[in-house]
């Protein structure tokens, strides 16, 4: 598809040109497995350490029944020169299970991002050898829970320089025991809706430090929190330093639990105002992204629903709670008939606001035989930030092609400072969206960080930027939107920066708790901050 002609949001599809040939495979086999129809993940990370990211796509598994392509996760590696290269084979990163998606932290502190795959039956944590390839540590690391998982995501909770793992669950469905969902008067069969199946704990694990971990959930307060887990994300929403963790749930109340910073969490859930909409529904909730969209110092949660079902805005106050403000916002409306999966928070035309961007597709594969008011496949969304609390629709960007979107990422892949798109496709070809306008735009500023005391890649940092008279803060976080993870390089927009070409002050705080800070800094370059 070719790119808008005009203004700040212009995107081209680049898949083919840059040698990223992924087509995602459900392994179905007609008789609609619900497992089917929510798989597809993506993974931004630089494996090998060569400062340019990488892409890896959770494939699915085959079904019973089915006899299509072997579907396989595959790893594309950024040669730094415009193209990517399948070396997946060479990688030694063989999904065992049906997969859904992945994260990737450093979770033994020798600096090399390990990959951890969620799955439909066990989960898989592969250890990166430093040298292009990958070993399977799942049975090692006391790892491999055979149930559902969706969402992961790296943090260290408990502030001791290793990263621990969180882990969602979906229902507690197996093939052996798939139901009939749909109309069998007119012989239609649909998947599933997770009302049919028991809900699901997810699990917290503790890092050893020797590269084991511990299930914590009943330890940690979490054992009593049961639903339909897709996504996942971390965030210090209190601003006391530690980091707390939101869980969508599909059709259940979505989880907030807050880090009393002892080793336990509090479920604020209800008292925050972030477990339902504003009419006190419980929500089909898919993707979630955490950041702090109006620039108070506050991060604010945006969530991704079903069909009929808006994107949910909860505005950060202070204080523990939230305000909904979807429809204040401007996202309400122009979301409510698509059916939302992966969802961030970026800057993508770069002046200082960050925008919002949505991929789309159903669940039922003929929507319209369960009164969907959508085809199977729907176009992505992006929504422009105006920087006075609202966003509006951007119509003309040239991200609207049509399928059945899941996962989403969002990190610069071809290293010219703007923020470009990965999205995956059910059962169809994955999408790659080149940022034209964003460089053009305005100037950005880019930052890795380097752990000492902290874990490695400093997961959990908070990066607060004052330039241009705005003061912008990030979070380094792993696994979020849906199952996916974005680039752990942190991105600040600053628009047009006229004759001072600086930023005026970088602050950072560390998950150990150590605060450093540089001013005066140049912009439009990429920065590695060691601790």
């Amino acid at each position: 598809m070719a790119p808008a002609t005009a203004g700040p949001f212009r995107f081209r599809e680049v898949a083919s040109a840059w040698g990223i040939d992924f087509r995602h495979h459900h392994g179905g086999s007609g008789k609609h497995y619900m497992v089917e129809t929510v798989g597809g993940g993506v993974v931004l990370f630089d494996y090998d350490g060569d400062g340019d990211l990488d892409v890896l796509f959770v494939d699915s598994g085959a079904l019973p029944g089915y006899q299509g392509e072997a579907p396989k996760t595959r790893l594309f590696r950024n040669d730094g020169n415009g193209r990517f290269v399948d070396v997946t084979d060479r990688s030694g990163i063989k999904v065992k299970a049906y997969g859904m998606g992945g994260t990737a932290g450093d979770v033994d502190g020798d600096g090399n991002l390990d990959l951890y795959i969620s799955a439909f039956g066990p989960d898989q944590l592969f250890h990166n050898n430093g040298d292009g390839t990958f070993t399977d540590v799942t049975a090692k690391a006391g790892l491999g829970d055979p149930r559902w998982s969706t969402a992961a995501a790296f943090a260290d909770y408990d502030k001791d320089g290793h990263l621990d793992l969180y882990v969602a669950n979906y229902v507690a469905f197996d093939v052996e025991h798939n139901r009939y969902c749909g109309n069998r008067e007119k012989g239609i069969q649909g998947y599933c809706t997770p009302e049919a199946y028991e809900g699901e704990t997810g699990i917290l694990y503790h890092n050893r430090g020797d590269g084991t971990f511990e299930d914590v959930t009943q330890k940690a307060g979490l054992g009593a929190a049961k639903g339909a887990g897709l996504g996942a994300v971390w965030g210090d929403i209190d601003n006391d330093g530690w980091p707390d963790l939101y869980v969508a749930n599909d059709r259940s109340p979505n989880f907030l639990f807050r880090n009393r910073g002892n080793g336990s969490f509090e479920d604020v859930s209800l008292t925050s105002g972030t477990g339902y909409s504003p009419q006190g529904l419980a929500e089909g909730s898919m993707g979630v992204d955490i950041s702090d969209y109006d620039n108070d110092g506050l991060l604010d949660i945006v969530v991704a629903n079903f069909e009929l079902e808006t994107d949910a805005l909860y505005k950060n106050l202070g204080g523990g709670t939230f305000t909904d403000a979807r429809y204040p916002s401007g996202i309400a409306e122009p979301s409510l008939l698509y059916l939302k999966f992966g969802i961030a928070f970026a800057d993508l035309d770069q002046d200082g606001d960050l925008d919002l961007v949505v991929a789309n597709g159903h669940v039922q594969d003929h929507p319209e035989a369960f009164n969907g008011v959508k085809p199977f496949a729907q176009k992505n969304q992006l929504f422009e930030n105006l920087g006075n609390g609202r966003f509006r629709e951007v119509t003309d960007s040239g991200v609207d092609a049509e399928r059945v979107h899941r996962g989403l990422a969002v990190g610069d892949l071809d290293g010219d400072g703007d923020l470009d798109l990965v999205i995956a496709a059910l059962n169809d070809k994955a999408e790659v969206w080149e940022n034209l306008g964003g460089s053009a735009s305005g100037s950005s500023f880019e930052v890795d960080l380097q752990g000492t005391k902290s874990n490695g890649f400093g997961i959990g940092a908070r990066l607060e930027l004052e330039a241009g008279g705005k003061r912008q803060i990030r979070e380094v976080k792993t696994g979020t939107s849906y199952l996916s993870q974005s680039a752990l390089t942190a991105h600040f927009g600053l628009g047009k920066s006229g004759d001072s070409r600086k930023a005026d002050r970088l602050t950072i705080r560390w998950p150990s708790g150590k605060v450093q800070v540089w001013k005066d800094l140049p912009v439009d370059r990429r920065f590695l901050a060691v601790e």
